[in-house]
Parts: C-alpha cells; sequence; structure tokens
C-alpha cells in the first residue's frame, strides 16, 4: 500500500500534535513494513534526534514542495491547497491527515482519512481570537466532510465532531492515542538521581504535567493544599508558561504556599519519564481535553494518577485511575488522602500497568491499518484526475 500523510506538525511540532503524528509515523512503519510511507511537509529539520527516529526509516520518504513552492510565502498554500497534485504524482491509495485537515485539491484515485483531535475551539472560543475560531471551524467541518473517513482520538472528540459540526456518526471512528516510545525505556536509578539533582526536586512530590493555563486547572490543586497546610508535599508544576501563570503565582503567595510549590518551565523531553516515576501522584485536573495523554504517561512510568470527571479521562484512566469534580477542592484533598496509604497506591499503579495495555503502539498501528482497509474496500475507485 502506498500511504501519504500531511507530516507538517511532526517535523515542526514537539509538543501534542507533533508527539501523535510521529507515534503514527513510526508505529505503522515498524509494524507494516512492507508499505511505502510518503511524508509531506514543508519543512525537514535533519538535526532533530525525535524526527530522525520516526521518519527515517527506508519505507519512508519525504515530499516537499518544489520550485516555487519553496517559497515561505507559498509553502503553506502549497499545503493546505495544491499539495493533492502530489498525491497524483505518488500514486497514492491513502493520504492521512494527522492534524485536523486534509488539502482542498484532491487526487481522486486517493482516499483521504484524517484525525481530529479536539474541538476546543468550539467549547471554549472564548480562549481563541473569534477571526481563528471561524477559520478553524470552516477548515475542520470541510476536512470532516470530505474526507473518507473521519478519526476521532476519543468518544469525546467524536461526539463533538456531531454535535458542533454535525459530521455523521457512521463516518467517525475512534482510534485512541498511543504513548511516546520514551516511556518503554527504562529509568534507571542513576538517572532518577541526576535529574532529582538537575532540577532540584524534593525526595517526594504532587506532580502536574501540561500547559499552563487556566482551563488546565492547576489552580484546584492548590485550593486542595490550602485546605490541608498540615501536608508537607510539595507541588511540581512542568508546562509552557501563559500570561495565566501570574493568576497561580498571586494564588501561590495568598495562601502561604511558597515554600511548596516548584515551577518549571524549560524541563528535557526525556527527563520527563524520570520525574513521572519520582512523583508520589500525578494530578491532572483539567476542565477538558481531547484525550489526556498525560494520564498514560503516568500510569507507563508507575505512578497513581487523579484526574477529572467528565470529558475523555475515563477513556484514557480507566480503572486505573482516581476521578473528582474539577471544581471539588475536597474530592481532590480525599483522594490525595486514600493515596497516602500504600495499599491502595500499590492497588492503582497496578491498575495502570493493566490500563495501558490498550495504548500499545502495536495495537494502535492496527486499529489505523484496519481503518485504511476499510475505507479502500468500501469506497470504489475513481479515475486518477486531481479535482
Amino acid at each position: 500500500m502506498r500511504i501519504g500523510f500531511d507530516a507538517k506538525r511532526a517535523f515542526k511540532n514537539f509538543t501534542g500534535l507533533g508527539n501523535y503524528s510521529r507515534f503514527i509515523l513510526k508505529s505503522l512503519s515498524d509494524n507494516f513494513p512492507t508499505n511505502k510511507y510518503f511524508l509531506f511537509t514543508t519543512n525537514y529539520n535533519r538535526k532533530s534526534e525525535e524526527i530522525a527516529i520516526a521518519c527515517s526509516n527506508p519505507n519512508q520518504k519525504i515530499v516537499l514542495p518544489n520550485d516555487m513552492w519553496k517559497l515561505p510565502v507559498l509553502s503553506g498554500a502549497w499545503r493546505s491547497v495544491f499539495q493533492g497534485i502530489k498525491h497524483l504524482d505518488n500514486q497514492l491509495e491513502i493520504f492521512h491527515g494527522l492534524s485536523n485537515e486534509i488539502p482542498f485539491i484532491k487526487n481522486k484515485s486517493t482516499k483521504y482519512v484524517v484525525t481530529v483531535h479536539d474541538l476546543l475551539f468550539c467549547r471554549y472560543p472564548e480562549l481563541f481570537n473569534p477571526i481563528d475560531v471561524q477559520i478553524y471551524k470552516l477548515k475542520m467541518e470541510r476536512s470532516c466532510r470530505e474526507a473518507d473517513q473521519v478519526i476521532a482520538i476519543s468518544h469525546q472528540t467524536k461526539e463533538d465532531l456531531v454535535n458542533f459540526l454535525g459530521i455523521d456518526a457512521q463516518k467517525i471512528q475512534v482510534v485512541y492515542q498511543g504513548y511516546h516510545e520514551n516511556y518503554n525505556r527504562e529509568v534507571t536509578a542513576e538517572q532518577l538521581r541526576l535529574v532529582k539533582r538537575k532540577y532540584g526536586l524534593p525526595n517526594k512530590y504532587l506532580f502536574f504535567v501540561s500547559t499552563i493555563e487556566k482551563r488546565k486547572n492547576v489552580q484546584l490543586i492548590l485550593k486542595a493544599m490550602k485546605q490541608r497546610p498540615d501536608w508537607k508535599l510539595p507541588l511540581v508544576v512542568v508546562g509552557r508558561a501563559t500570561s495565566y501563570i501570574s493568576t497561580l503565582k498571586a494564588m501561590v503567595e495568598e495562601y502561604g504556599l511558597q515554600d511548596r510549590v516548584i515551577f518549571l518551565h524549560h524541563v528535557s523531553f526525556e527527563d520527563l519519564p524520570a520525574m513521572y516515576k519520582l512523583a508520589h501522584v500525578f494530578i491532572y485536573p483539567s476542565y477538558f481535553e481531547g484525550f489526556g495523554i498525560p494520564i498514560i504517561e503516568a500510569q507507563r512510568m508507575g505512578t497513581p494518577v487523579i484526574t477529572s470527571t467528565g470529558s475523555c479521562f475515563h477513556e484514557a484512566g480507566g480503572e486505573g485511575a482516581l476521578y473528582g469534580d474539577p471544581d471539588d477542592p475536597s474530592a481532590l484533598v480525599q483522594h490525595l488522602e486514600s493515596l497516602s496509604r500504600e495499599d491502595i497506591r500499590a492497588e492503582f499503579i497496578d491498575k495502570g500497568f493493566k490500563n495501558i495495555a490498550r495504548f500499545d503502539q502495536s495495537i494502535i498501528s492496527r486499529d489505523i491499518m484496519n481503518v485504511y482497509q476499510q475505507v479502500l474496500e468500501t469506497c470504489p475507485a475513481k479515475p486518477a484526475l486531481v479535482t
């Protein structure tokens, strides 16, 4: 099979969408090596180890714009509009848009699949520029309607596609995300020691990882800590800071938590597995996510998880996490007290390990390949023309 991908995020983004893209590209390439994979991108960072690991297999070919389309002012148009001409040139059977969209011009002999991650711009439009909300909505709706199949990364995202954009539920299949292979590597005692010293980590701590913004709800953890001033466990917050961090720092001052909260904004991706493993509990109190990948990262590293009710969180955490109202600090306090008991903590560590078996790359890649096969079987071939 000849399969193409919108690989822009794989080569340019080193957080959520980029990690997902690289995970799909590598897992398909490794588990289905007889296929030929075409990675369409407007730029290629040859120095990144992350990219090299995922995008350098012999069965992969990188496709870049040529001639005038190389110009920065035109490369975006090549990706969004004219890339389909290259799909014809490379005789693609499947093209997969890995990050919410497919090109406007399509090759009629190619079947199109698009992955949708979340509809935050519909649920929380106040967090986005109003013009951007309309652009995102138009592009996603068009891509979903014109694709032969839509992949949602959770049932929550599938529901949102139906409710906000009116996409036919029969056209949407749910295929979960997997965790990065970074979390499959053994973390030695020496690595734990080095990471602990590098970031000045305490011996035992509560842990949060994600972009530091209001929706992620770090404020709930601070409120819980305020309720229990007798607790000595500090909180380590890792993630890119937004303007909301000033609000959190003001809360830290108001609650007298200056000696118990550590903000870290420049943590190496390679160090995160050790940081999860060193943590006493991972807390992910977000109001809403498309999936919630940090939940399964924590479980993979043997750290018990507390997260929110609602949204997609139970889809990720399964029976291996504790769930609470994201507006109720008392519920978080109760869960933390439960996990202070070693027997309960061990129980949820074990449940977490069992839960993450669902997200192994061999399973995810097989599910993606099944989608491709179904599209080829159910959608009749058309003449090889571009429209």
